[in-house]
């Protein structure tokens, strides 16, 4: 089993023409291993770049990540969370970490309490103030 930070897991997904080493090396990493643990952090960090650093539209961000979370040589920490985070991601207008955090305290049964006003319109959250 191999554990992968977001910089190598980001090399393996994406084709980047200015690291075509680094791709490769990490495509093969992960060729070589049996098991790729990935952490929450590192899982939440990848997605959010997807969509913000590389500028990937929400549905192909979504389809990677559900991808990653089924594939049977992955292992994501805290997954059934991801999974349904994933699918507020889809089909919402909210930042991944916020449909992470509003998942977590769904499964909380707390109310996710929060200045970002579109974020309070979801049901499961609250404006404060």
């Amino acid at each position: 089993m191999i554990a992968l930070d977001t910089n190598v897991l980001l090399r393996a997904l994406v084709d980047d023409d200015k690291a075509a080493h680094q791709c490769a090396a990490a495509r093969r990493l992960v060729a070589s291993a049996a098991t790729v643990t990935i952490s929450a952090a590192v899982f939440l960090e990848a997605v959010w770049t997807l969509s913000r650093s590389f500028g990937f539209p929400r549905k192909d961000v979504a389809h990677v990540a559900t991808q990653l979370l089924k594939h049977p040589r992955y292992r994501i920490q805290d997954a059934a969370l991801f999974e349904s985070a994933v699918a507020r991601f889809a089909t919402g207008n909210i930042d991944f970490a916020d449909a992470v955090a509003l998942e977590h305290a769904s499964r909380s049964n707390a109310v996710l309490h929060t200045f970002d006003r579109k974020l309070a319109r979801l049901r499961g959250a609250q404006a404060v103030g």
